[in-house]
């Protein structure tokens, strides 16, 4: 997946560029005996909501926050309305002027989404537009409201966006060495997520102290081919909150490097 603004977010994160590793966050790796993986809450909580920032060579360049804004009926179905939002700061608010929100309708059943709904203004390229899901017949339309352009895909049923797909994690039972899968409908094109559950550890956070955490490597493959253009790291806590508290993504572009997502609060 090539969109800057999942990067950026999560995979949310899951894209923004970076050089050099920041001194904002320690990892002390452990035995995945020595860190248990709790079991997820079976529900998200209205009204959570995580704040974070990007840096690249220890600047901050960007922030972010994921909220669950609501619970609301949409298109027959009962949803959470997660708002995404993600912004670049300081100088390079000016090289690269980042202002996305961006919306996800996830069934509280079933945890797909049923609509998917972005606002980006990224450098010149401004989109307006949401998709929505008919999940049962396997079916996604994309409405542009800039140019009221209509478009209809054929999707895997129970494909995900982008943010979903964060969510569902959270809310799926894993463990140690696992691997997860999901399909992703993201740009026009349906993309196969593959999730390795890797290292366990302690995550230090500055400002927030000491956290339990588990790794996951997200992987993004399109008819077969892997996507090669960054290897994305996302450590979760181990609690029963799942909290996404830190994102590690490295570009394959040698001069780009390494750029990090770190979780600052929790509401």
């Amino acid at each position: 997946m090539k969109s800057k603004t999942t990067l950026i977010v999560i995979i949310l994160a899951f894209f923004i560029s970076g050089c050099g590793i920041t001194s904002s966050y320690k990892i002390k790796e452990k035995k995945p005996e020595e860190i248990k993986i709790e079991a997820p809450k079976l529900q998200l909580r209205v009204g959570e909501k995580f704040t974070y920032k990007a840096e690249w060579m220890g600047i901050d360049v960007g922030s972010a926050t994921l909220l669950v804004k609501e619970i609301m009926q949409l298109n027959g179905h009962e949803v959470y309305h997660i708002v995404a939002e993600a912004n670049t700061i300081s100088f390079a608010e000016k090289l690269f002027p980042v202002e996305d929100k961006i919306s996800t309708y996830i069934d509280t059943k079933e945890l797909y989404p049923i609509r998917f709904d972005k606002k980006q203004k990224e450098g010149k390229k401004i989109r307006d537009e949401y998709v929505d899901f008919d999940q049962e017949n396997g079916k996604a339309v994309c409405i542009s409201r800039i140019t009221n352009e209509r478009k209809e895909f054929n999707i895997p049923k129970g494909a995900h966006d982008p943010v979903s797909c964060i969510y569902y994690f959270r809310l799926s039972n894993i463990k140690s060495g696992e691997t997860l899968f999901a399909n992703v409908h993201l740009d026009d094109k349906n993309w196969f997520l593959e999730t390795r559950i890797g290292n366990t550890g302690i995550v230090k956070i500055k400002n927030l102290g000491n956290w339990q955490a588990f790794m996951a490597q997200p992987m993004s493959w399109f008819q077969g081919e892997l996507n090669r253009n960054a290897k994305v790291s996302i450590w979760f806590s181990a609690d029963k909150q799942r909290i996404p508290i830190l994102i590690v993504v490295q570009s394959s572009i040698p001069f780009v490097g390494t750029v990090t997502v770190t979780l600052q609060k929790v509401e």
